[in-house]
């Protein structure tokens, strides 16, 4: 019969078999040198008898309770770690498509007020790159404080203008994800420009001339492009001639979240799109007049 033997050195409990009764080795525990006992020679008393099967009892109990614990300890390390991580990404998708969202709707309300939609920039007596978009919408986002700070008057890179963005980003502009490649007062959210987009060289549209569905037309997105400043005033998009896809290079829009890239369409609402859709696709997004035949699921 197997008998309760205590390791001296760390009080590990272990039912041995009694032919390895007086033999000397290594606790399986800690290592250390044992001498177990002649289990043959030890009085076998009603009263010791009753106690080792209460110690064998209490080992038992102990040793389900134990594996009940690792297997919940795995658990909560293998399946709740990843549940943790993908709520913190769900979190940080849907805060940003909230913040393309209020941007969306400030570009429609600046198009209602001016006729169009702003400009990418606005440009010096030079001809140059003066203030971004984002400027110029901020008394539609409520930021009207901010606004009057800025000098329109002089460039975006003036240090008069500098010193006011670099602490002071509206949040509707700052990336959600803690973890992202954004820089504390840099834009997450740009506008596509260029040939066939809603705003094109020869100056920006206005809601009204969709001919496309506002609701397959993409209006702003969120991007990590190569900056020189990283300020979110600086006066810089994403040119569609340069997007290859989704989060590949600084020239794609994406990067900031994982497996896509959140964008909002010109009827205000918010979306992401996984990085497996096919370029085509989202070039035809883009585009406001093209007639591309989009499934209606197309951004479901």
């Amino acid at each position: 019969m197997p008998y309760l033997f205590t390791c001296p050195h760390c009080q590990t409990k272990t039912l041995v078999e009694d032919r390895y009764s007086g033999l000397t080795g290594e606790c399986v525990t800690c290592g250390e040198p044992i001498q177990l006992p002649d289990f043959a020679k030890q009085p076998a008393s009603l009263a010791g008898k009753l106690n080792e099967r209460k110690q064998l009892g209490s080992l038992v109990a102990a040793g389900v309770v134990l594996v009940l614990l690792l297997c919940m300890l795995y658990a909560v390390v293998r399946h709740g770690g990843q549940t943790v991580a993908q709520l913190q990404t769900n979190r940080a998708r849907t805060a940003s498509v909230r913040n393309l969202e209020k941007i969306a709707a400030a570009l429609n309300a600046y198009a209602a007020d001016h006729g169009t939609y702003p400009p990418p920039y606005t440009k010096n007596r030079s001809g140059q790159p003066s203030q971004s978009w984002r400027v110029l919408i901020l008394p539609y986002l409520g930021e009207d404080d901010l606004y009057e700070l800025l000098n329109l008057g002089v460039d975006w890179d003036n240090p008069m203008n500098t010193n006011v963005a670099y602490t002071n980003i509206p949040a509707m502009y700052a990336h959600p994800d803690n973890g992202s490649r954004q820089r504390f007062s840099e834009s997450a959210y740009y506008l596509v420009t260029g040939p066939g987009t809603l705003f094109p060289p020869t100056g920006p549209l206005s809601p009204g001339n969709l001919v496309d569905d506002p609701a397959k037309t993409i209006l702003v997105v969120e991007a990590s492009p190569s900056m020189t400043m990283g300020l979110w005033t600086e006066p810089i998009d994403v040119d569609v001639t340069m997007i290859q896809g989704i989060g590949g290079t600084i020239s794609d829009i994406g990067g900031l979240l994982d497996d896509g890239v959140a964008v909002a369409t010109v009827d205000e609402r918010g979306h992401f799109v996984a990085d497996t859709m096919p370029l085509s696709t989202l070039r035809a997004l883009f585009s406001p007049r093209g007639g591309e035949p989009l499934a209606d699921d197309t951004l479901d």
